[in-house]
């Protein structure tokens, strides 16, 4: 691409600086990217939730990186519910990374919760408040023991109530992608032929193309996705951590399978790898 790309899904690991994140993004021609904040249990002691006092020090390394590189980085907060007791409490926190600490969105993998739990509603109603996004994890999970099943595409249904609430479900949800372009095409067509309204003109949720598939699955993937929800609903995203050579082995993939196997167009193209990303952040058309 002539271009830089602009990629939703990159994990931080906690050690980074704002040199070596503006580092690896020229050399993977990365111009904008969305950065989770630390979360020092995933893949590692994964049955401990992240202590408060972890989450707050995630939050200020992340967010002393965007601010160097404003305009740039994205830093989204990965919110883990079970780090609180209280409903309440987890609503101040996420409001303390957006409000004061002025991340751009949120982060978020179900385990030991499902995401249509009527607890999390006002969660749900302070993001939509705080007009940020949440990127879910979405299909098997390394991240978490047992979160598969917490993590099924079916149970984002519910977010439906909350209108203004932009999500993507990360993976295509593999390996239930006929399940998750199901869900995607609930949310896609009442908006498109005006049963129900939409604030954005658009569905309110849009798929996270990041490999949760192996190259065998993900062809055919990409293939239904593209041709049943169309571009306007994928965005590209690499699961990397701040690592230009995996960043660029992930674009090199997914440009591969939709340029060269699927010939696609180089406006589904711009949309799926740059455009959507502003959408998704903004809640505005580019």
């Amino acid at each position: 691409m002539s271009k830089g790309i602009c990629d939703v899904h990159i994990h931080s690991w906690g050690k980074e600086t704002a040199e070596d994140v503006e580092k690896a993004f020229d050399k993977a021609n990365v111009e904008k990217g969305a950065i989770f904040s630390y979360h020092p249990h995933l893949l590692r002691d994964v049955w401990t939730p992240i202590s408060v006092e972890e989450f707050r020090n995630s939050i200020v390394h992340i967010s002393g990186i965007q601010k160097m590189l404003s305009g740039r980085v994205y830093g989204f907060a990965f919110v883990d519910p079970r780090m609180v007791k209280d409903v309440n409490e987890l609503v101040k926190l996420v409001e303390w990374a957006i409000a004061d600490r002025e991340l751009r969105g949120v982060k978020m993998i179900p385990a030991g919760w499902y995401p249509y739990e009527e607890w999390l509603y006002p969660l749900y109603e302070k993001i939509e408040e705080l007009n940020v996004p949440i990127l879910f994890h979405c299909g098997i999970s390394w991240g978490f023991p047992d979160s598969s099943r917490f993590c099924r595409p079916t149970h984002y249904e519910a977010l439906m109530k909350f209108k203004k609430l932009r999500f993507a479900l990360a993976h295509i949800c593999w390996p239930w992608v006929d399940e998750a372009l199901a869900v995607g095409g609930r949310f896609l067509y009442p908006t498109k032929y005006g049963w129900i309204s939409s604030p954005y003109g658009r569905s309110q949720l849009i798929i996270d193309i990041s490999s949760g598939a192996p190259m065998q699955w993900k062809i055919d993937a990409l293939f239904k996705a593209i041709t049943y929800l169309g571009a306007d609903m994928l965005i590209f995203g690499s699961d990397c951590g701040v690592d230009a050579n995996c960043i660029n082995a992930a674009v090199n993939r997914d440009l591969m399978i939709l340029k060269t196997i699927l010939a696609r167009s180089d406006e589904e193209i711009e949309k799926i790898f740059r455009k959507n990303f502003e959408w998704f952040i903004s809640g505005k058309l580019s």
